[in-house]
């Protein structure tokens, strides 16, 4: 064997032995910095326009309007403990929106936030929301006028 042809089989070595080392390293990273899957949204069947909806771990969500395309409403939500401040996300089923996150702020003893939906050009009025409080989420399904 030739002094070439050793440096090239050193060389092919020590480049194995750095990708074993990268990808066991990237496998520790892995097992030990994963999070846990966030729980799916419970599913809730009520109308907004008959007033509060109740939530399973207790509290209820309001609209203080229908909603509709393009006009601020207000979201309220009371009797509902929270360490962080609940979010509001809004999106319409099979169809990209974008980012329509709204976080609630403190009210009194309650939560509220305002929010404006985006117009839809496809013309569709089926939206949903995913509130999100503490550890428990919740999707209500809704249309606009």
């Amino acid at each position: 064997m030739t002094a070439k042809q050793r440096k090239l089989l050193i060389l092919g070595a020590a480049l194995l032995a750095f990708g074993a080392v990268k990808f066991g390293l990237i496998y520790y990273w892995y097992l030990h910095n994963r999070q846990p899957a966030a729980p799916a949204a419970q599913a809730l069947s009520c109308d907004i326009e008959r007033g509060a909806c109740a939530l399973p771990g207790g509290g209820a969500l309001r609209f203080s309007a229908r909603p509709s395309h393009g006009q601020p409403f207000e979201i309220r939500l009371d009797g509902v403990a929270a360490e962080a401040a609940p979010t509001a996300d809004f999106t319409m089923p099979d169809m990209d929106m974008g980012f329509n996150r709204y976080t609630f702020v403190r009210d009194g003893e309650g939560w509220k936030a305002r929010a404006i939906l985006p117009m839809c050009v496809s013309g569709s009025r089926d939206w949903q929301v995913e509130l999100k409080a503490g550890k428990a989420a919740y999707l209500l399904p809704f249309r606009v006028r």
